[in-house]
């Protein structure tokens, strides 16, 4: 019988635990083993979430001496010069939502883009970076309930509701908003991992 290889992805985000759980065993047949890191997993200041998560994965794979999953996200705001970038938990976490919108209430430009990132790598080896992303606008206020603090103020295009309120009416629906990195990065390793 042929072992299963292990695969952890390292998050401390419990929604993206959740929703890593039903999509690669749903989905995509294949089990993961999700883990709060007990040490900190370095993050470079870098311009995109690809090279912050290809960076962590790398670390984390060495450190633990198997194959890691890491995502990240990132918020592109036209108007701040592509901040916040791959620091929006700094972002959030420094300044909050309210400060945030404040900064932008008399700005016309409301272009923004959002970025997800997926990067797997095997111990003493290069990683490989699964990403995807949509275009949308910042809204005004802040709307919804669920996810992250740029999910209660980005509206993707097409839309009238933040991904926080279409969240909470339809999460897989909001999910295609991010684009298809997971699926990209689960075909991929269900064609070159799992069939080794």
């Amino acid at each position: 019988m042929k072992m299963e290889k292990k695969l952890i992805y390292l998050t401390t985000n419990k929604h993206k635990v959740e929703e890593a759980n039903e999509f690669f065993s749903k989905k995509y047949g294949f089990n993961i083993e999700i883990v709060n890191p007990d040490f900190e997993i370095l993050e470079i200041q870098a311009k995109t979430c690809a090279e912050v998560a290809k960076f962590s994965a790398k670390y984390a794979a060495d450190k633990l001496e198997c194959a890691v999953l890491k995502s990240d996200t990132g918020l592109y705001i036209e108007a701040l010069g592509g901040l916040p970038g791959p620091y929006n938990a700094y972002f959030d976490k420094q300044i909050g939502i309210e400060k945030f919108l404040e900064l932008l209430k008399n700005e016309k430009n409301r272009k923004a883009r959002i970025e997800h990132c997926f990067a797997y790598c095997e111990p003493n080896k290069e990683p490989i970076v699964f990403s995807s992303g949509g275009t949308g606008r910042i809204s005004f206020e802040a709307k919804g309930n669920c996810g992250r603090w740029h999910d209660k103020f980005y509206i993707p295009d097409g839309e009238t509701k933040t991904l926080s309120e279409l969240r909470e009416e339809n999460h897989e629906y909001e999910s295609t908003f991010w684009g298809d990195a997971k699926d990209q990065f689960a075909k991929w390793y269900k064609e070159n991992v799992t069939k080794m």
